[in-house]
């Protein structure tokens, strides 16, 4: 039905009759103007009667409609500062990014297109700071750093001329019971060499090898990581280079929370301690949280990559994902350390990845979605040109009508500062006649109506209680025709009116029960319903805010793939497909459920199983990023009965004794956690053998199969032989002569001269 009032509003241009917009129910220039689902218009002529708030459409088709120009205020976009690309002079001026200034004024819901290019300098400054782990077990490591150090400065300097190199190392808290404090080998920070382009004090500074012990396997990496950061000065930093630090260790990290264990009950400051004149802060300090590390590197353009051994990928794999800017390499005595910062740098210059600080109630998209990874690549001396949309959703509900942006490169100082004034407010209604005889002397008129002060209401603040003014009944009525007022849901006025518990609107004509109601919650209980539609909650879309804005419900637990791999999300929902190279549809919430995936699930949660195994389910979560995951601890026992009553999955760990931590996993349908994962207490240990046991039954095996062997040959010899004399006798009977089968005749035959054979018959 609604399909053939809109085709009948196009061709028969009564859109004022049949298509009426909801511009209609605002009463105040501001609410007009600022709503943002359709193209409102305001008329503020004195003389003006009726409705005063209309859709552009209307206004345009019925032009007698007001008496003086509308107010429809437009986007204006100023260009405040525009420099050309160039590479600067002695690091100075240097400009990549651009336009660096714009001023905006536009009003909710309509587009405000914003151009920007990207193209990095020649020799554009690169700062590269190493923070080694010096504790013991790192000797092997940094002899590879040692070996390497020249190449990797030789390498560097050929990608850009203007290079800096720094180290410095960490061990742990000088405290029990990380550290033994009075071997006075266990520190959080030192800084070896600030950066610096003498490649002699550079190597010099590598010839130190790890010296320092602590007694647990988490190292003290954030607190050192934290001061390197915000210790501009003292490290040496360069205003608008290229920031990478290259964190080489060999173990998981501290964070917040642990520092407990030594005393160090404060939190973090994220202040540079590095001048605390002999104090050691890192005993009074907390370690710094992941939040907090990503906070200050988000805010200082810095790099961060963890070289870390394998057998510590998964904890800094999730510290990827917490901490923009940052990346896992794997690191041994074998990596090729040159490798490994050269293939950095030119990702880093060959990616463009855009940020931006914006406020939820405004929303940007790019051409190309240069926010997402590797989906702008940089061209050798190109220009990578975005074409970018930002757009105001709604009016702010802080009432603050500018607004500061700042979009750019990530890693990079050059940024788009954009200052935005939102048109949620006209500009008759800042300049008011205070106490006007048109409202009274009981108001403001502004915008061609009344504002009236305390307890007046009415067109012209007239009324204190309820008016039987007709013209003031009038006003309570969607149309002069109505028999009702207030669409017989509430109360009139004074013009205004007054609706009862579950109605809105001007006129009481919107049902706020009667929105949509997904799994029978109105507006799926992530809304509320105003003016006869869903107005969602943040992070919420859809006429019935049933949709989440992002495919974050959509990813499993400790897991970076949508659906598994095996769907698509849909409305915050996997719908599960049938993969080319397999026959086999995956199934359950996140299309993991299949003998296909199985064993994958169970390699993705089994350190995270392990880790609460060991530690606490608190430092788990920060590690592995997890607030939607229940732990439970269980015996063997128990861990049959349960997997039973939820159908969940049997998964196992091959531990470095030979032994298995047991566990299983299953989605609870419903329930806070979107995880569930029950631990055995025990852990499965290997079966001894009985070595005795084992010897003697060997033996036994081999002397009993030797002599099964000798009566197997016997049998079979004695029944050869018999066969053989029953084959001679039936001869025997039968009375044929035959030779014996094993004579042989002789190869010469002599005959003996004096031998006469008539004679010896004779």
């Amino acid at each position: 039905m609604k399909v053939i009032i809109l085709i009948t509003c196009i061709y028969l241009n009564i859109g004022i009759i049949l298509c009426e917009s909801e511009c209609k129910n605002f009463k105040t220039c501001g609410g007009c103007i600022g709503y943002a689902y359709d193209t409102c218009v305001w008329c503020s002529a004195a003389e003006h009667e009726g409705r005063r708030c209309q859709s552009k459409t209307e206004a345009d088709a019925n032009r007698g409609w007001c008496k003086e120009p509308v107010y429809d205020p437009h986007v204006t976009i100023n260009e405040i500062e525009n420099r050309k690309f160039s590479p600067g002079i002695n690091n100075t001026g240097v400009v990549q990014f651009a336009p660096q200034k714009l001023k905006i004024k536009a009003r909710p819901g309509v587009p405000i297109p914003i151009n920007m290019s990207y193209k990095p300098a020649k020799d554009y400054p690169l700062d590269v700071y190493y923070l080694m782990d010096y504790s013991y077990t790192m000797r092997t490591y940094a002899s590879v750093l040692r070996d390497q150090g020249l190449e990797i400065y030789k390498q560097l300097t050929s990608l850009t001329n203007n290079v800096r190199l720094g180290i410095g190392s960490f061990v742990e808290k000088p405290a029990m019971p990380f550290a033994d404090v009075h071997k006075g080998i266990s520190y959080s920070f030192k800084n070896h060499i600030s950066l610096t382009e003498n490649t002699k004090l550079f190597l010099d500074a590598l010839k130190h090898g790890p010296n320092g012990t602590n007694y647990d396997t988490p190292e003290d990496s954030f607190d050192a990581l934290m001061q390197v950061m915000v210790c501009p000065k003292q490290i040496g930093w360069r205003s608008g280079a290229r920031r990478i630090i290259v964190v080489c260790s060999d173990s998981t990290y501290h964070s917040a929370g642990d520092g407990k264990f030594v005393g160090a009950i404060r939190p973090h400051t994220m202040e540079c301690y590095m001048d605390s004149k002999g104090k050691d802060m890192s005993l009074v300090y907390d370690y710094p949280s992941v939040s907090q590390i990503n906070k200050v590197a988000t805010e200082t353009n810095t790099k961060i990559i963890f070289a870390v051994d394998s057998k510590a990928k998964r904890h800094y794999e999730a510290l990827e994902k917490s901490i923009q800017g940052s990346k896992y390499v794997p690191f041994n005595a074998n990596t090729d350390v040159v490798d490994m910062i050269k293939n950095e740098y030119l990702e880093l210059v060959r990616t463009l990845s855009i940020d931006s600080n914006l406020p939820s109630f405004m929303e940007l998209k790019l051409d190309p979605d240069c926010s997402q990874k590797d989906n702008c690549r940089v061209r050798h001396e190109q220009p990578v040109n975005i074409k970018g949309t930002l757009k105001i959703k709604t009016c702010p509900t802080d009432k603050e009508m500018k607004y500061l942006l700042s979009i750019g490169p990530v890693s990079l100082d050059e940024k788009l500062e954009i200052e935005v004034e939102t048109q949620c407010q006209c500009d008759c209604e800042k300049h008011g006649e205070e106490d006007s005889a048109k409202c009274s002397n009981a108001g403001i008129y502004q915008c061609g109506i009344c504002d009236c002060k305390g307890k007046r209401y009415g067109s012209t603040c007239s009324c204190v209680g309820a008016s039987s003014e007709t013209n003031d009944l009038d006003l309570c009525k969607a149309n002069i025709t109505d028999l009702n007022f207030c669409s017989g849901r509430g109360i009139c006025r004074c013009g205004k009116c007054e609706c009862q518990s579950g109605f809105s609107g001007d006129y009481c004509e919107f049902d706020d029960n009667a929105c949509p109601r997904p799994g029978n919650l109105l507006c799926a209980g992530n809304g509320k319903c105003k003016f006869g539609r869903c107005e969602c909650n943040p992070h919420w879309i859809g006429d019935d805010c049933q949709c989440p804005d992002n495919n974050r419900s959509c990813i499993a637990p400790i897991s970076n793939e949508e659906c598994s791999g095996k769907g698509t999300c849909k409305c915050g929902v996997c719908i599960c497909e049938q993969k080319e190279d397999t026959n086999e549809i995956c199934s359950g919430r996140f299309c993991d459920d299949c003998d296909e995936l199985n064993q994958k699930r169970c390699k993705e949660l089994e350190d995270y199983a392990y880790c609460n195994y060991n530690f606490n389910k608190t430092e788990c979560d920060e590690r592995y990023d997890q607030t939607s995951t229940g732990v439970t601890f269980v015996n063997k026992t128990e861990i049959d009965t349960l997997e039973h009553q939820h159908k969940a999955k049997w998964c196992r760990k091959a531990l470095d004794d030979d032994s298995f931590l047991i566990f299983i996993y299953y989605y609870p349908p419903s329930s806070t956690n979107t995880l569930e994962i029950m631990i055995q207490k025990e852990l499965e240990l290997p079966i001894k053998a009985d070595v005795w046991v084992t010897v003697v039954s060997t033996i036994a095996a081999v002397l009993l199969i030797g002599l099964l062997t000798l009566l197997v040959w016997k049998y079979l010899a004695d029944l050869h032989d018999e066969r053989e004399y029953q084959k001679f006798e039936r001869a025997l009977a039968a009375g044929v002569d035959e030779d014996n089968p094993h004579y042989q005749p002789p190869a010469v035959n002599f005959t003996n001269p004096a031998y006469n054979p008539n004679c010896a018959r004779s």
